[in-house]
């Protein structure tokens, strides 16, 4: 028993003197942490606490992650070995000391990031030492862009003028951050990490390089990492294709017989074509934003829709009294090689079901809604928004005078209330700017088309395909004038009666705020009013945190596997949200029997709109009378083997599109295409890393001290059988 008792002794006395080491070495680390005042430091009573304190860590989000195509990768990556970080003291931009000297991560504000790509590549040696970069957009610039002057790419235009500039953002001060490759990781910061970078890189600034540094330990491990570009991966099943879902709806909806026979299922109406984009573009995949550009659009779209079905449903006249048919589209995946509007005229021509009854010999016209978030009214008093119409002039192309006359008719007329005139583009533009409206030309050029948008001869948006394009640059009340002067002309050249239709703009103007809350605002995202009635949306978790996010995602992302493709299982919020606004906005008004996409299925030529549960009737959807679907978005060059089932989908490298690619000159389809990555990234972390000196002296103290206290623990045993 005594034995027992020294020993627990020279244990305690052990762990006093290891505990006294480690709160000296943790108070010499406190004065450090300047994220925290001495106050704070003072409160600080557990060991988590006190990890906060010295750390600051951002898991899962933030990350540049390897994008590849068919000519070699984009984004960046960390170290190919996920148990291997990569680790380098913080320093500011703007401390940087040429030549570079030493290993170092890089914090860059924003403002400064265009000047220092230029430098960073051409520079072997700060691509040497420079070991990551992380990005701090506390302050963000007047004008920003990751995109080029030529959103798309000038080789989609049906004209030649590869170098106009459509996006004034991309001037000489920019630098086309979403199309390059980084030869280290780079990451995001959030704002309150952003904050506390730059207290410790300032602290880092102030010091001695050999003495203790703040350090940045960067994991950022991607399984394409020895890809050179996505026809490896894909064949190495490494990354998936980038891809999702477009959805589009029929007013009036198609004959229930055609619709049920799943081929050409039309009754020969003429088709007028309503085309939105769903999805924008940044170097950051988690901070896509688009609010402007594309999602004022595609939000005027749906209000325009809105419009058409109330002004019906609170009237005795119908869309089926149109002489045509108009079709509302919303297309996913543009800015990645047109790749929604491609792979939709591609399902078209091979005869899918998911194109059934689009028959695009009876498409006459396309009108698509592009940029309108920035529609203010002129400091002159009274005066109207100004919207202008883009056509392709020459030879070949269609003549879309009719459609510019319908426009202006309706901005005079029953939209008068949106207060907005409607403007023939400039002559002296090369064509059409960057639209889905070029895919449509390609393959039927004698198409009638304009895009409809804000801007005349380049694009007003100084944020256009970057995350500052967000929901506090547009203006809600000039997307519904868009809408109300689109519904009126679309009603026109449907052949509708003008004063049939009723415009409310209060109503409308009502619509789109909701609308954009939804689709555009991070808070309250899909968890808005209008979704939560419609659908279940999804939601993200932080690490560490129980908050639910529903804020809109709106990059395309991956396509991992394709269940059934008309249900809703494995579809973005977006696209259901969209596909049900459009079911319940394009049907008749008139509801049936509770339902949902498995058991209880609705009848032909109906489908089951709002559903969000089958554990309740109440929760369940109701079969209307519309046509609605959704179709696949994904590379023409690629395919998927045993796609149903999560486990078993297969993506696989396929010619099966090349033909109808060459019968109408399309360029190279560029295979977009995402790493896999491990759970876990991507990982950062903020720590202070003490001078090399100081670790050995530490773990010298610690070999010392345990010897000290093992001696001294002998000694006693020994004197005490001495005494006993």
């Amino acid at each position: 028993m005594a034995s027992a008792v020294h020993s627990n002794l020279a244990a305690h006395v052990l762990l006093r003197v290891w505990l006294f080491g480690l709160s000296v070495h943790l108070l010499a680390t406190s004065q450090a942490v300047q994220s925290k005042s001495l106050e704070d430091i003072g409160l600080v009573t557990t060991v988590k606490a006190l990890s906060e304190v010295m750390y600051r860590e951002m898991k899962q989000t933030g990350g540049c992650y390897k994008l590849l195509n068919a000519t070699g990768p984009v984004g960046s990556q960390g170290d190919p070995d996920y148990n291997l970080d990569i680790d380098a003291p913080l320093v500011h931009a703007s401390d940087l000391q040429q030549p570079l000297q030493r290993d170092v991560a890089v914090l860059l504000p924003v403002k400064q990031s265009v000047a220092f790509m230029q430098q960073l590549q051409g520079s072997p040696e700060m691509q040497q030492h420079i070991k990551g970069l992380l990005f701090d957009d506390t302050d963000p610039p007047a004008s920003y862009s990751t995109v080029g002057p030529f959103p798309g790419g000038p080789e989609y235009a049906p004209y030649n003028a590869p170098s106009y500039v459509w996006n004034k953002a991309a001037g000489a001060n920019s630098y086309p951050f979403a199309s390059s490759w980084f030869p280290m990781p780079v990451f995001l910061l959030t704002p309150e990490l952003a904050a506390d970078a730059q207290q410790r890189a300032a602290y880092n600034a102030k010091q001695d390089p050999t003495r203790k540094q703040y350090h940045a330990r960067m994991k950022l491990a991607m399984a394409a990492a020895t890809s050179a570009n996505s026809a490896d991966c894909i064949s190495q099943g490494t990354c998936k294709p980038l891809g999702g879902y477009s959805v589009w709806a029929a007013l009036p909806p198609l004959p229930a017989a055609a619709a049920a026979a799943g081929a050409a299922g039309d009754d020969g109406r003429p088709i007028i074509l309503v085309v939105a984009q769903m999805d924008s573009i940044d170097m950051f995949h988690d901070s896509v934003q688009g609010a402007d550009g594309p999602l004022s659009g595609l939000v005027s779209m749906l209000t325009a829709l809105h419009a058409l079905h109330s002004s019906f449903t609170n009237s005795s006249s119908s869309s089926s009294s149109y002489s045509k048919r108009i079709v509302f589209m919303a297309l996913a995946g543009e800015p990645w090689g047109y790749m929604g509007s491609r792979r939709l005229l591609w399902e078209a021509a091979s005869g899918s079901n998911s194109t059934a009854g689009l028959n695009m010999s009876l498409v006459e016209q396309v009108i698509e809604v592009g940029q309108g978030g920035r529609l203010t009214a002129s400091p002159a008093a009274n005066a109207p928004l100004k919207l202008y119409a883009h056509s392709q002039q020459g030879p070949g192309f269609g003549n879309s005078s009719s459609m510019l006359a319908a426009l202006q008719a309706a901005a005079q007329g029953e939209a008068s209330s949106a207060k907005a005139d409607v403007l023939a583009a400039s002559p002296s533009n090369p064509g059409i700017p960057p639209s889905s409206l070029m895919s449509f030309l390609r393959v039927k050029p004698s198409i009638q088309g304009l895009v409809l948008a804000e801007f005349d001869d380049g694009f007003i948006n100084p944020y256009f395909g970057s995350r500052f394009d967000n929901g506090s640059t547009v203006n809600a009340d000039g997307i519904a004038s868009v809408a109300a002067v689109l519904a009126a002309a679309v009603h026109r050249l449907a052949g509708g009666e003008p004063a049939a239709l009723k415009v409310n703009m209060t109503e409308l103007q009502q619509v789109a705020a909701s609308y954009a809350a939804c689709i555009i605002m991070p808070t309250p995202g899909f968890a808005c009013p209008t979704a939560a009635a419609i659908m279940a949306p999804d939601y993200t978790v932080s690490t560490g945190s129980a908050t639910r996010s529903y804020a809109p995602r709106n990059y395309i992302g991956v396509l991992q596997y394709m269940p059934e493709v008309q249900a809703p299982l494995g579809k973005s919020n977006l696209a259901r949200f969209v596909w049900n606004l459009m079911a319940f906005d394009s049907s008749d008004g008139a509801f049936g029997q509770a339902c949902d996409h498995w058991k209880r299925r609705c009848q032909e030529g109906q489908v089951c709109a709002g559903w969000r549960s089958s554990s309740d009737e109440e929760l369940m959807g109701r079969c209307v009378n519309a046509t609605v679907r959704y179709v696949p978005s994904y590379s023409t060059r690629v395919s998927c083997e045993s796609c149903s089932d999560y486990y078993t989908a297969k993506w696989q490298l396929t010619d099966v599109a090349e033909q109808w690619s060459q019968q109408y000159s399309w360029p190279d389809d560029p295979l977009w295409a995402e790493s896999d990555w491990p759970v876990g990234v991507p990982d950062l972390q903020l720590y202070l890393h003490e001078a090399e000196a100081v670790e050995v002296a530490l773990l010298v103290s610690g070999l010392l001290v345990t010897v000290a206290v093992g001696v001294a623990s002998l000694a006693a045993k020994a004197a005490f059988h001495r005494h006993h």
